[in-house]
């Protein structure tokens, strides 16, 4: 897994209040890239991310390793809320970040037992076995505003986790599996409020 980042820029840049007016007149909105997705979720801003872009604050990209499996399920999650993929993200990390240290040490621990001793000439090495091809990882391109993903590598340090790819998988794993679980006690208790039908008795 390898996490990649592009240099700081800003959304926006500060200028007169009548040069701004007239240029929003005479020129197109520029979207968001993420924005040109098409899906509800991707066209509703994140009310953070959003509020610190208008301020002028640093915006970076980066992009994460996430399972596709895992994608798939963030995707539509963001668009079932509907909430943008960063802030499904973020909530994620903050509502999974006092179990993150056990939860990172048990992915760790499994991923350990996906290794095999190999030698390279003079000294024996685990290396990873061959990934299962189900579920390849697949490249997740993100828009933070820079101060978030300062905060992400200072918890990558902090908990000893391999990247912002391993911890954001970890988090995002236990915390949709969450959601599901939820869901899914609300679903049961819909189906025993259901009112008995007089029609359907014997």
């Amino acid at each position: 897994m390898s996490d990649s980042s592009s240099p700081s820029a800003t959304d926006e840049t500060t200028a007169p209040a009548t040069a701004a007016s007239e240029a929003s007149v005479d020129s197109p909105v520029k979207l968001d890239p993420i924005s040109r997705k098409g899906t509800p979720a991707h066209r509703t801003k994140s009310r953070r991310e959003g509020a610190g872009r208008r301020q002028g604050m640093p915006v970076q990209a980066i992009s994460l390793s996430v399972p596709a499996s895992l994608a798939a399920q963030w995707k539509n999650y963001s668009q079932e809320v509907p909430r943008s993929l960063v802030d499904v993200m973020l909530d994620a990390v903050a509502a999974t970040r006092p179990r993150l240290p056990v939860l990172l040490r048990a992915h760790q621990a499994a991923l350990r037992e996906k290794t095999r001793p190999v030698s390279d000439g003079t000294f024996m090495r685990n290396v990873p076995k061959p990934k299962r091809l189900e579920d390849p990882y697949v490249t997740m391109p993100l828009r933070l505003l820079a101060t978030n993903v300062d905060v992400l590598d200072a918890m990558v340090h902090e908990m000893a986790a391999e990247s912002r790819s391993q911890l954001v998988v970890v988090a995002l794993t236990a915390w949709l599996a969450d959601r599901r679980a939820e869901e899914q006690v609300y679903e049961e208790q819909l189906e025993l409020e259901v009112p008995e039908d007089p029609f359907d008795r014997p």
